[in-house]
């Protein structure tokens, strides 16, 4: 049992009509794709760009919790050094008498 020649051409015609038909959905499937690939670039800059601003963030946090303890270096100093130069300037002043 041959197929006939008309009947191969048909099936050949109906394969051809569902392969273009496939591509074309593959073609679609393509450029969505590329479209999520877009928006997911344009994220990650976005992602970075946030990260860079959280650590520029916790930096300035960092130099505001340090700035008190700055300054209570700076009063303990100041109070040593008065107490030093009251005491040296005491002895001294008992030297020259």
């Amino acid at each position: 049992m041959e197929i006939s020649e008309r009947e191969r051409l048909v099936q050949v015609e109906d394969r051809a009509k569902s392969n273009t038909k496939r591509l074309d959905e593959h073609d679609e499937q393509i450029k969505e794709l590329n479209n999520v690939y877009l928006a997911l670039t344009k994220v990650d800059d976005k992602v970075t760009n946030v990260e860079k601003d959280v650590s520029e963030i916790k930096e300035d946090l960092k130099d505001i919790k340090d700035k008190p303890s700055k300054n209570w270096d700076k009063i303990v100093t100041t109070i040593i050094g008065t107490v030093v130069g009251a005491i040296a300037g005491g002895i001294i002043g008992l030297i020259i008498k």
